[in-house]
């Protein structure tokens, strides 16, 4: 059986051999938990290269059905293999709800069945296996368990998961995927045609214009329910969370710019990160972008049912 540390030395490596938007198992986490950061990163990248990186439909279900397989060996006992002896021993060491680790799965398996989403609150149920789940498991292991920081931390990964769709458009009309909510697109009076449309056409700009905009303020407010998260748990994870929270509020802004064409994935630079650190996202700095949208009161609306989705559980609402 390969030894534990050769099991979380290969986690390690495939942490530093992927670029990633934000830090993965960084140098501003405890020691002691990055290793199981690692571990954990090396299970979901695995599993996401078997839903993206495989052509066939069968053959990519079938391997995340043999990764379910394994997760649950590994809730028993050590599995010999590069991933799972290491996050066996991540779980039985931090008793992680292994559900999370599941639902991630479900998440993959889902990008292949699920290709179109209907509204927002369609996204919201997918992020709650996709996204959410991450935030948990790195709250659980640095020993975080209220029902309250975990609404925030959803709040906080579902928007980075939509604020990565609006930018990933082109890319994922390339896997056959819609992510934008067929309502929206309806609503702007656009299609799925129109949406992929490049004109100068400016009615077709201010259409485009207008989806930019209603993503953002619905993105924005679930960005406000998360912004008390990293002062809530303070220390160096706080730090991270706060980088990470950063981040996907500039990675949201740089979505909407109307110098961008729709179809053109938001360039982000060195200096573009650099000044992101500088700035800490407030709920009253992010509702009072809205002024600067094409509908200003239809924004607020948006921006409403977005704190809405996890501002209860919160304690916000």
């Amino acid at each position: 059986m390969i030894s534990l540390e050769a099991s979380y030395r290969h986690c390690q490596e495939v942490v530093a051999s992927h670029y990633e938007n934000f830090p993965v198992a960084s140098l501003l986490m405890p020691a002691r938990t990055r290793p199981a950061i690692a571990a954990l990163y090396a299970f979901a990248r695995a599993a996401d290269d078997m839903a993206d990186e495989v052509a066939d439909c069968e053959t990519s279900l079938s391997l995340l059905a043999s990764w379910r397989t394994l997760l649950l060996e590994a809730q028993r006992g050590p599995v010999d293999h590069p991933v799972f002896r290491a996050l066996s021993d991540v779980i039985a060491r931090y008793e992680l709800p292994v559900l999370w680790l599941d639902q991630l799965i479900s998440a993959f398996e889902r990008d292949r069945t699920v290709v179109r989403h209907e509204r927002f609150e369609d996204l919201l149920f997918y992020s709650t296996l996709s996204a959410n789940p991450v935030g948990r498991l790195l709250l659980w292991i640095n020993g975080f368990r209220g029902e309250a920081l975990f609404a925030r931390s959803d709040a906080v990964c579902t928007a980075l998961q939509l604020a990565n769709f609006w930018q990933d458009i082109s890319v994922d009309r390339l896997k056959g995927r819609i992510y934008v909510p067929l309502t929206e697109i309806a609503l702007c009076g656009l299609s799925e045609e129109t949406l992929f449309a490049s004109s100068p056409d400016r009615d077709l700009i201010r259409r485009h214009q207008r989806l930019k905009d209603r993503l953002y303020a619905y993105t924005a407010g679930l960005f406000s329910t998360g912004v008390p998260l990293p002062r809530a748990v303070g220390g160096r994870i706080g730090i991270e969370l706060a980088l990470v929270l950063r981040g996907g509020v500039t990675i949201l802004e740089k979505g909407r710019d109307p110098r961008r064409p729709i179809m053109e994935r938001p360039v982000l630079t060195k200096g573009v990160w650099i000044r992101s650190l500088f700035r800490s996202p407030s709920e009253a700095t992010l509702e009072g972008s809205l002024s600067g949208l094409s509908h200003p009161e239809e924004a607020r609306e948006l921006f409403l049912r977005g704190r809405a989705a996890y501002g209860k559980k919160a304690g916000d609402l």
